[in-house]
This record gives C-alpha cells, structure tokens and sequence, in this order.
C-alpha cells in the first residue's frame, strides 16, 4: 500500500487492470508513455505462458515505485511489486528517446511481473508451501531467478521497446560480468541456488572470486537451453514451450486448491518432455557444472559472433590493476580479483590506495592516472592498511574485458530466420 502524494496511472492488458503507482518527487513524469510501454510488455508476458487464451493470472495487478535520487531494487508479490529506481530513470514529458535508465527500469519491471508466473505460482516444492519459520533451501533459483533474469530482456525485444542491437549490448554486459569472476569455476548455478542464505546475500570482499551469481549466469544458462533447444529442434521448440509446461503443470492451479511445486529431480525429465532436444550436457556442464557456456558455438547457428570488447584503432586501452574500487574521496579497494596485478603485488580488499608514482589517487581520478601508462609497465604504490603506510610494485595487467560484442553475419542457411525467430517469439 502507498500512502501519501504519488502519481497514478493505468491500463488494460489482455482485459485486465494494471494500475502505475509512483511516490516520490519526479518533475515533467511521462505517465502515458510508461503505461503504453508496460502494456506491451504485460500483453507479451501473458501470451507467452497463454497462447491462446492471452489470460492473464491476476484479475488486477499493481506497479508501485519509490523514485529516490539513488536506488534499485524490486520484489515480487501475487499480483503487484515494489519497486524502488532513481527518478532520472522515468521517462519525461517531450523527450521521447530511449535512455539507459527508462530501458533498466522497464527491464525491472519487466522482471518482477514474470515472477507472477515464475516464483509466485510456479515454484519449487521446497517453496510448496513456504515454512517461514526457517529458511528454504533448494538448488533452483538458477530456473527461477536466472530464467526470469532472461526473459525480463528478451521481452522488451518481443515487445518492440527496445531493438536487437540493444538486447545484444545487455548480453554482452552480462557476459563479460560472468566470466570476469573466477567463482564461475568453483561454483555451480545449483550450488549457488542452495547457498543462497548462506553466501549470496551475505556476500563479502572475497565474493568475485568465490561464488557465481544465479541470477546473472543463471541468465546464461537459459539463453543456452533456449538456443540449444532451438537449434536440435530447426525452432520448432524453444524454452518457451518449457515455461509453458510449468506453468500448466505446476502453476495454473497452484492458488486453486492444487499448490505443487516441482521437484528437482523432476526438472531434466520436463525439460525433454517439453522440447524433446538432447540437453543431458547442458545440465551436466551448465548446471550442475562449472565449465564455461559454449556460447559462442551456440550463437553461431543464429548468425551471431560473439567477441570481445576490446580496444580498437590503435589504442592500448586502460591497463587494468584488477580491482573494484568503493566510490567517494578515498580510493578504497572492495574488491580484488584473483590473479590480478593487485592480487599479485600483495593488495587486498580493504586498503586505501593514497599515491601511485608520488601522485595522489582518489575514487575519481584513478582511471585518468592508469590512463597515462601502458599494459606491462611497472608502477610505485602507496597504500594505507588499517594505519600502516605500505609500499608496493605493481606490473599493469592488459586490459579488463568487461563485455563482448554479438554482431550479426548472416551466412548460408537458416540463420537470419532463426534469429529473428528467437527475439520475435
């Protein structure tokens, strides 16, 4: 419930009745251009999981949004969630272009609205019914998190907000955000699923190297089956007809006197009943497994190449210490990435970098100061540990690769059909 001054608006999708709620102060809110772009994507979501029907599960659902000046976050509810965004995200009145913000803010809601099918009614069977006296484990959140983590993009491809250059960008992001963490190759989407209460969400400086994040790779995971699927099957079968046989099996009639939820046992089994494609791999690698996602083989089929990001005309790019740094005055160290220069050269987390050859670092300046030298060189360190002063030598790493690039090249055969297949639904 949202108490107070808050805009309102609305629309009907698929017959049903979607109200917009937004409190905090927003100057110039677009509000019918937010509705008509949150109807296409409801009216998206609901043929996907109803063909034929296009019923949604809901005989009323609510977007309710806190617009601060920093924040983002959501949760999903039976039928409506709570959101929180920076109020630049919102779109303004007279200013029709797509901007960063308005497409990750759409991407939001897009995600917690397909929670109304994947999590609230389609569960696992440790969810089946929730024991909110203890926490709930199961291996899953990589289907129901990293799936919807999926789908939240590819439907505002489907639903026309957004184009494929677009939706290939926020692959690409995604990807390069994956394999820069070496927890990748010590944990599994399941394992991290279980872990969840343990590790996850009570991440420290160490977590990059040492857990996978359902969400993100659970995101890559699905692009795989679905790209798999698609391929052994020449699109007549996709992840969609996989979340279609949830949804009819496990989540139609959950709030109809049937709660089931589905156990992990049971998920490979559904997944062959649904497409009939040979996924034993997937599972065994992708899943279950820590080995990277052959991405790049998998893409080839739709006429995509997957590269690199790296820097161009002659440029060296920045050379890279191999470490995310806390924003502010001070340039402190949240992290340092397993065989890094830092890591290397005895930084950790924590310590406050104060001078790199006898020049002050801040938060601010430190890439303009690695800007002026070059991968390879050698460069004097000053860093405060706790109260002790430390000095150290660091030799620059090449460049980070902090996401790839899918270019479309159409060859012989099927590609190009298959592709716009894939992003048209």
């Amino acid at each position: 419930m949202t108490l107070g001054e808050f805009a309102l608006g609305g629309f009907e999708a698929h017959g049903v009745r979607h109200d917009i709620v937004i409190s905090g102060r927003v100057v110039n809110l677009d509000m019918t251009r937010l509705a008509a772009d949150l109807k296409r994507v409801c009216e998206a979501q609901i043929a996907l999981f109803e063909p034929r029907t296009k019923k949604a599960p809901v005989e009323r659902y609510v977007f309710m949004t806190v617009a601060v000046s920093d924040g983002y976050g959501g949760l999903e509810h039976r039928a409506s969630t709570a959101l929180i965004c920076n109020r630049s995200d919102l779109p303004v009145r007279g200013r029709p272009e797509m901007t960063e913000g308005y497409r990750t803010y759409l991407g939001l809601c897009s995600h917690e609205y397909f929670h109304t099918w994947n999590v609230k009614r389609i569960k696992p069977a440790s969810f089946a019914p929730y024991d909110l006296s203890q926490e709930n484990y199961t291996t899953l959140l990589w289907l129901f998190e990293g799936f919807t983590s999926y789908y939240d993009d590819l439907m505002l491809v489907r639903s026309g907000l957004i184009g494929a250059g677009e939706y290939f960008n926020l692959l690409g992001k995604t990807i390069g955000g994956v394999l820069r963490g070496t927890g990748r190759l010590k944990q599994s989407v399941a394992q991290s699923s279980f872990d969840a209460w343990v590790k996850y969400y009570r991440a420290d400086e160490n977590a990059s190297n040492a857990i996978v994040s359902y969400y993100q790779k659970g995101s890559l995971v699905a692009l795989a089956f679905d790209l798999s699927i698609r391929a052994q099957t020449a699109n007549r079968k996709s992840l969609d007809d996989v979340m279609r046989l949830l949804w009819q099996r496990y989540g139609r009639d959950f709030y109809r006197g049937k709660p089931r939820g589905i156990l992990e046992e049971d998920v490979e089994a559904l997944f062959a009943e649904a497409t009939g494609a040979d996924l034993r791999a997937l599972f065994r690698d992708g899943v279950r497994g820590t080995r990277d996602l052959p991405l790049d083989a998998l893409l080839e089929p739709f006429g995509i190449a997957l590269t690199p990001d790296l820097p161009t005309n002659g440029t060296a790019g920045k050379p890279s210490l191999g470490v995310r740094v806390r924003g502010g005055a001070d340039c402190t160290l949240a992290a340092v990435h397993e065989n890094s220069a830092a890591q290397k050269a005895g930084l950790s987390a924590g310590d406050v970098l104060v001078a790199i050859d006898g020049l002050r670092v801040t938060g601010a300046n430190l890439d303009a100061l690695l800007l002026r030298y070059l991968p390879g060189a050698k460069i004097e360190v000053h860093a405060f540990r706790r109260d002790e002063l430390r000095r150290t030598e660091v030799k620059l790493d090449a460049p980070d690769v902090s996401r790839y690039t899918l270019t479309a090249i159409d060859g012989r055969g099927p590609s190009k059909q298959w592709r716009e297949r894939w992003l048209k639904g």
